[in-house]
């Protein structure tokens, strides 16, 4: 497991993590995108997916016992995990049992997968339910999030890198400044994913971005 740091835009102080996985080989790293797919198929990203999170929860614990201050580490999940029997009630399980409130363990669930299936939403509500907090990954990569982000319970929305990549072109700054608006209008935290450049983030500053994700 590995962690991508989340920095608050404006006093760049670190206010939370990723957990992201990769794959270690003799010959080094493997990205997800290299694998992942074959996990889908197999059917072992369910057994991958509770990998994370119980290692994220393990981490947390060791945070407590070290007298550590807590900040929330976020975790995918796939479609295929979120379709598992009691899946909720497995996580929160996990989670008591490293002594680990909820909160500090977001569920990251895509903007894709939010918006193609309506079986998502009684899912969604239940993580809700049990202290989860919901963030939509990856806005702006599909084709509308505004219908999930009024069906479900997402305080936490991530601007895929796709959008901000385009900072510095008009249409490009246009779109981020219609859509972040909109997301201060709703109440939600705004997390900016692939900030790489200064220009980058002095943009999203402007536009009120809460916390930046990315090589810079």
């Amino acid at each position: 497991v590995y962690y991508q740091p989340k920095y608050d835009a404006f006093t760049e102080k670190m206010v939370g993590a990723e957990a992201l996985i990769r794959w270690q080989t003799p010959n080094g790293l493997v990205p997800p995108g290299d694998f992942l797919d074959v996990f889908e198929e197999d059917g072992l990203i369910y057994t991958l997916d509770k990998y994370v999170f119980q290692e994220v929860c393990k981490l947390q614990s060791r945070r407590i016992e070290n007298c550590l201050p807590l900040i929330p580490i976020s975790v995918n999940i796939s479609r295929k995990s979120l379709f598992e029997p009691n899946v909720v009630e497995i996580y929160k399980e996990i989670a008591d049992s490293y002594g680990i409130d909820t909160k500090y363990i977001p569920i990251e669930i895509t903007e894709n997968l939010a918006l193609t299936n309506k079986k998502i939403k009684p899912i969604a509500d239940r993580f809700f339910d049990a202290g989860f907090e919901l963030q939509m990954d990856d806005f702006g990569s599909g084709e509308s999030a505004l219908n999930a982000l009024n069906m479900m319970h997402f305080t936490v929305v991530k601007i895929d890198k796709s959008l901000i990549d385009f900072i510095g072109e008009k249409n490009g700054d246009l779109i981020l400044n219609y859509a972040m608006a909109l997301g201060k209008e709703l109440g939600v935290q705004l997390v900016a994913e692939g900030v790489e450049t200064v220009k980058q983030l002095e943009f999203l500053r402007k536009n009120n971005c809460d916390i930046i994700q990315g090589y810079y």
